[in-house]
C-alpha cells in the first residue's frame, strides 16, 4: 500500500489557477450535496428581512417628490388611510398624489438663510408573521421634522400600521395596508376617521 507524503512545498508550488479551481470543484461537490431545500426557518427569517426591506423603502419615499407607492402593491390591493379608502393601483396613486406624497410644507428655508430641516418617517416596534406565501406586518410610524437645521425636531404624527403581503412571482407585495393616525392627525379626515 502506497502511503500519500503530505509536501507543503509542493502545494506551495502549485500554480494559483490550479488551486482556484480545485477550490471550485469542492464547492461544487458540496452544493450538490446540499442541494435539498433549506430548512422552513431560514425561508421564513430571508421572507422577513425582504418584507422589511419592502416596508423601509416604502416609508422612505414619503416626504420626497418621486414617490410610486403603486409599485409596492398588487394589482387589486388596497390602502386606507384613517377611514379613506384607494383600491387598485390607479386609486392608490390618487390618494398619494392629493396628498403631496407626504411632502411636510413646513421644511421651506426661512428668512435669516439657516438650511432648511429634514422630515423623515420612522417606523418602530415592527413585526412580521411569514405563513408560506402570505404575511403580515405590525409596526408603529412617526413623522418627525425640523422647519430649520438648528431647530429641534417634533414628532408631527404618530400612528400605527397593518399591512397585509403576498408573495407573487417570488417577490413581496402588499395586498392591503391600514394606516391610522395616533395624533397629529389632519383635522381634514376626521370624518373618515375609523380610530382602530
Amino acid at each position: 500500500m502506497t502511503k500519500f507524503a503530505y509536501n507543503r512545498s509542493a502545494l506551495r508550488r502549485l500554480p494559483l489557477s490550479l488551486g482556484v479551481v480545485v477550490l471550485s470543484l469542492f464547492a461544487v461537490s458540496v452544493k450538490s450535496q446540499n442541494a435539498a431545500a433549506p430548512p422552513p426557518e431560514l425561508t421564513a427569517l430571508l421572507d422577513r428581512v425582504a418584507i422589511e426591506d419592502l416596508l423601509v423603502d416604502y416609508y422612505a419615499q414619503i416626504g420626497t417628490d418621486n414617490h410610486d407607492f403603486s409599485k409596492y402593491f398588487t394589482t387589486d390591493g388596497t390602502l386606507e388611510v384613517n377611514g379613506l379608502i384607494a383600491n387598485g393601483k390607479a386609486e392608490i396613486t390618487g390618494l398619494y398624489d392629493r396628498a403631496g406624497g407626504g411632502i411636510d410644507e413646513t421644511t421651506s428655508s426661512s428668512d435669516n438663510k439657516v438650511p432648511p430641516g429634514k422630515f423623515n418617517m420612522v417606523m418602530s416596534n415592527l413585526k412580521v408573521a411569514v405563513h408560506g406565501d402570505t404575511a403580515v406586518a405590525n409596526m408603529l410610524w412617526y413623522s418627525i421634522v425640523s422647519p430649520t437645521l438648528i431647530a429641534p425636531p417634533s414628532v408631527t404624527e404618530h400612528g400605527h400600521d397593518r399591512t397585509e403581503l403576498v408573495r407573487l412571482g417570488g417577490r413581496w407585495l402588499i395586498s392591503k395596508r391600514v394606516v391610522t393616525s395616533d395624533g397629529g392627525m389632519p383635522e381634514g379626515l376626521l370624518d373618515s376617521y375609523l380610530g382602530r
